[in-house]
């Protein structure tokens, strides 16, 4: 079953502090799409280890974490007694589960879950029936039709054959995305396209060095060079009024 494959998977904490250097890009874009904004109920969900929003959680009045991997919620919760954040609260729990009202948030945060989701339209309904009008969504997607993607399949593909990484993820066109937040009277208000995986050279760099790298070649919100060559969106959509 594929929730259980995914719980397994991000249980293995090592796994996720792997991509330390992605973390922080993320989390750097998120303050850069904020910036001049204030939030009053936000949610991150999947929050992983709470670094991206807890980063920028200033920024928030109510900040709610929801994961359903204990290790995950265990990290966060280390991070937010270390920045002693305190308008924070924690839910350990499956997506569907959490019992939330529709039109709850003002924003909510959605980082690399779409890769990992039995049903992707069913879940991009349900995070955009959470959001209050002229809220905000924050997600990410890496486009399964980019040239760049498919090279990295290619890699996958040669891995699972000699008995490595049998973890399939979902196949999200960044097409599928966009339409749906179309059709559920989203707007697009910014974006940041880059590449997220180094395609087997990553045990070449260190975590400082593929940051840099991924920055000297994409750039920044304001200034993202190359963009078409990025294979991974970060999006910030806007619910009309």
């Amino acid at each position: 079953m594929k929730k259980e494959e995914v719980k397994k998977f991000f249980e293995q904490t090592n796994i996720y502090f792997n991509y330390d250097y992605n973390i922080k890009i993320r989390s750097e874009t998120v303050a850069d799409f904020i910036k001049t904004l204030e939030f009053n109920n936000v949610l991150d969900m999947p929050c992983g280890n709470g670094y991206i929003s807890l980063k920028n959680s200033k920024n928030f009045r109510q900040l709610t974490l929801v994961d359903f991997s204990e290790n995950m919620i265990k990290l966060a919760k280390e991070i937010a007694t270390k920045q002693a954040t305190n308008n924070v609260s924690f839910l350990r729990s499956d997506i569907y589960d959490t019992n939330f009202q529709p039109e709850t948030f003002d924003l909510v945060i959605s980082l690399g879950i779409l890769a990992h989701v039995d049903d992707v339209e069913k879940f991009l309904t349900y995070i955009q029936s959470l959001v209050q009008p002229k809220g905000h969504i924050i997600i990410q997607n890496t486009d399964y039709d980019h040239n760049y993607s498919r090279l990295i399949r290619f890699y996958l593909g040669v891995r699972r054959l000699v008995g490595k990484d049998r973890y399939q993820l979902n196949k999200v066109p960044a097409t599928l995305v966009e339409n749906s937040f179309k059709k559920a009277g989203f707007t697009c208000k910014n974006k940041f396209r880059y590449n997220q995986s180094f395609v087997g050279l990553s045990k070449l760099f260190s975590n400082e060095k593929k940051y840099e790298l991924t920055r000297k070649w994409f750039g920044n919100v304001s200034n993202n060079k190359n963009a078409k060559l990025g294979s991974d969106y970060i999006y910030l959509f806007e619910k009309i009024e």
